[in-house]
């Protein structure tokens, strides 16, 4: 007979979290589809942002297209991963996203409320991949999992100290 191991919640890979009736688990094709269509999502939401600040305010819009490229690098990482665990190519589908037209910022005022939008919007995100990694199951992507949720919560805060740095609208008008 072998004695019985008893595992600590710090030896454990994935923190263990009491099981409520709301919650439920991902399959692993599930929890990547949603992760890379939320991140596509990102990707053009941070594109139409970064066009429509450039007649405005070109460091904003350089920010946002920064933020894009990394939400880029995120889709790519999880293709690789999906691909790593032995996913069918068509397990992650590329969705054809209607992208909204560019409204072009041209008031200190509506450039101001554009970015508040993005701050709230960067941490709609963040509690999104909070809600995945809850929802897995599948300890081999709780790191990567982790390492996203690490870089939605620096996109957030440089966001909110973006905007707090340029917390007037007379602000904005100085720059433009």
């Amino acid at each position: 007979m072998q004695p019985m191991l008893s595992l600590r919640q710090e030896d454990t890979a994935m923190p263990e979290r009491p099981i409520t009736i709301a919650r439920r688990a991902l399959a692993l094709d599930e929890l990547l589809t949603l992760a890379e269509t939320h991140e596509r999502a990102e990707v053009n939401r941070y594109r139409r942002l970064a066009f429509s600040f450039l007649p405005f305010d070109t460091s904003v819009s350089r920010l946002m297209a920064s933020l894009g490229i990394q939400c880029e690098m995120r889709v790519e990482e999880l293709r690789r991963l999906s691909r790593q665990l032995g996913l069918p190519d068509d397990a992650i589908k590329q969705a054809a996203q209607v992208m909204s037209p560019p409204l072009f910022i041209d008031t200190p005022l509506q450039a101001h409320e554009t970015l508040a939008q993005a701050v709230i919007d960067a941490e709609h995100s963040l509690h999104f991949h909070r809600h995945l990694r809850e929802a897995s199951t599948v300890t081999a992507l709780y790191p990567a999992q982790t390492a996203i949720i690490k870089q939605k919560q620096a996109e957030h805060v440089v966001l909110e100290g973006f905007v707090t740095s340029r917390s007037e609208p007379r602000q904005m008008e100085q720059r433009a």
